[in-house]
Parts: structure tokens; C-alpha cells; sequence
């Protein structure tokens, strides 16, 4: 009966840190305003990038935390609406995701910077920048599991690259939205309950080790 229990709140504890490790999406629009080809004019954008509260973090600073994750949910796209040259319409998918969150800069300067790549076109770059030159958009360094305030910052800008060397695609914008579209309010799983599933392992152990004994 207790090797029940245990079985049971084993595989309680499990299900949440599997739901607290589950995906993220952000989905951003925007205008573009800078169109060095002439082929984007003045036509609009709408995209996503997803992640999880557990995406690793190769990058740790007093003043840095970079984030990176590659494949399966780690992924960023972007499509436009109303360019003058229907073939840079997209979608452009990349799937490597970086996020950088610097914080208390000299300057002064906090920034978000979400940049999606691919593991197959070295020429594509899908990037929004965000910058708060007043020093006050973050306090930390820690991974933002709901999506930044526009607000918030100075300069909100997007921008893409891709193409090839001979014919490059370029546009950059302003971005208008930035909200969070799944996962919204993940956190990351609290010592407590990491303790608890330690915890629940050893007397899992524990009682396999009497049941084997007998």
C-alpha cells in the first residue's frame, strides 16, 4: 500500500515538472521602415519565437544572461503582408533560438535581444531589439517567461536578413505588438517542490529495497 503511494506521488510531482517545462510562445507584428532593396516598401509583419523556462543558459554575467536552444520547440518565424515583390513574402523559419537579456549597463542601458537562425541557411537572421536607455526595464538577468512591455523600452526595433550574397534580403522595422500566446506564466519549478520530488525518489527507493529484502 505505501509502495502505492509513493508510486503516486512520484508520478504527481513528475507531471509538474514536465508542465513547468513545457512550451512558451511570443508572437510579435510591426511595420517595416527600412527597406534597402526596395522590395519590402512599407508592408507589415507578423511572427512568433517558442521556448521553455528550462531553455539552457550558456551565458552568466552580473550584467548578462544569454539563453540558447536548437530543434523541437525552439524555433522563430516571420512572414510580411503587402511588399512590392511577392517572393520575400516568407514565412521565414529559423530554428535556433538566442535570447540575451542584459541589464544595468553603463550607459545607461537594459536589453532584450531575441535572435532566430538557421541550422541549414547561414544567411538567415530574423532579430528584434529591444532598448531602454533610462536602465529601468529589468532587474535581473533571468530568462523573461512573459513577454517584455513595449512600454517599457526607448527603441522596440526588427529586423531580417537572408538571400545570398549576389541578391540579399534585408528589412528592418518597428515592432507594435509583443504578447504572450501559450505557456503564458511558466515558472521555473520552486526548490520546494524539486525537494519534495528528491525526496519521494529516495523513499521509492527505499521501499523497492524492503520489498526485495522480504
Amino acid at each position: 500500500m505505501k509502495s502505492k503511494l509513493l508510486v503516486g506521488l512520484l508520478a504527481a510531482l513528475l507531471s509538474v515538472g514536465i508542465a513547468q517545462a513545457s512550451l512558451i510562445r511570443f508572437a510579435f507584428t510591426g511595420m517595416i521602415d527600412n527597406d534597402p532593396f526596395g522590395v519590402f516598401d512599407n508592408a507589415t509583419f507578423a511572427g512568433s519565437y517558442t521556448f521553455d523556462s528550462t531553455m539552457p543558459q550558456v551565458l552568466a554575467t552580473p550584467n548578462s544572461g544569454g539563453y540558447t536552444g536548437s530543434g523541437g520547440m525552439f524555433n522563430m518565424n516571420v512572414a510580411f503582408t503587402g511588399t512590392l515583390d511577392p517572393t520575400v513574402n516568407g514565412p521565414y523559419i529559423a530554428d535556433t533560438l538566442n535570447i540575451t537579456v542584459n541589464n544595468n549597463f553603463p550607459g545607461p542601458l537594459d536589453e532584450y535581444l531575441v535572435t532566430g537562425t538557421s541550422s541549414t541557411n547561414n544567411m538567415l537572421s530574423i532579430e528584434i531589439r529591444l532598448d531602454d536607455f533610462t536602465g529601468t526595464a529589468f532587474s535581473n538577468t533571468s530568462l523573461p517567461l512573459t513577454a517584455p512591455s513595449l512600454a517599457a523600452f526607448t527603441s522596440v526595433r526588427f529586423a531580417l536578413f537572408d538571400g545570398t550574397l549576389d541578391n540579399p534580403i534585408e528589412a528592418e522595422g518597428v515592432l507594435r505588438t509583443l504578447e504572450c500566446t501559450a505557456g503564458c506564466g511558466r515558472t521555473v519549478p520552486e526548490p520546494s517542490a524539486m525537494l519534495l520530488l528528491g525526496v519521494a525518489l529516495g523513499a521509492f527507493g527505499l521501499a523497492r529495497r524492503r520489498v526485495a529484502v522480504r
